[in-house]
């Protein structure tokens, strides 16, 4: 019996989120739904047996749904500080591939994924990968984020350093 019901628990701690908002929408209709309703829909007696029942999962869902929102809330807030303190520590490469985006107002550049300084960017959540073919040449195409995008439109000295080029892998590039 016990057991049962740690599976049902663990069970309902591995919902998404979706499905839990689907419970609370539920729980709050049976709970807090006109009686009218629960009539004419046929559970208002069960609802009127197992009242706790629909209250405990009301309430463990909702919780459940706050928390995941606090967390994803948390998440994003520290993925948001962490590209802008890696924007302000820029070195003169990673500098010349982001003055190509803000430089040309595009969203979008062709940059060789062998190369190091991409690498980097891209594991800072600066620029991601847009697609999953280019050339060996020419690069394949990488996308500013958008935190990235915002803050360095908006602080553009950022991007000041000791030269002022811009780099892209495509076939032509030129200065900033």
């Amino acid at each position: 019996m016990i057991s049962e019901i740690a599976k049902i628990l663990l069970g309902f701690l591995k919902l998404t989120p979706r499905y839990l908002i689907a419970l609370v929408a539920i729980a709050c209709i049976l709970l807090f739904g006109p009686d009218d309703l629960l009539h004419k829909i046929g559970v208002y007696q069960v609802v009127q047996d197992y009242r706790f029942c629909f209250g405990l999962t009301f309430v463990a869902a909702l919780v459940l749904v706050l928390v995941i929102l606090a967390v994803n809330a948390i998440n994003s807030l520290k993925k948001w500080r962490r590209i802008i303190q890696r924007l302000q520590r820029l070195t003169e490469e990673e500098k010349q591939i982001l003055r190509y985006y803000i430089g040309q107002q595009t969203r979008s550049s062709y940059l060789r994924i062998d190369d190091g300084v991409v690498n980097g960017l891209v594991a800072a959540a600066i620029i991601s990968p847009a697609a999953q073919i280019g050339s060996l040449v020419g690069g394949v195409a990488h996308n500013i984020t958008d935190i990235a995008w915002d803050y360095l439109n908006r602080f553009p000295d950022l991007l000041k350093g000791d030269t002022n080029t811009y780099r892209t892998d495509k076939r032509d590039s030129g200065r900033w």
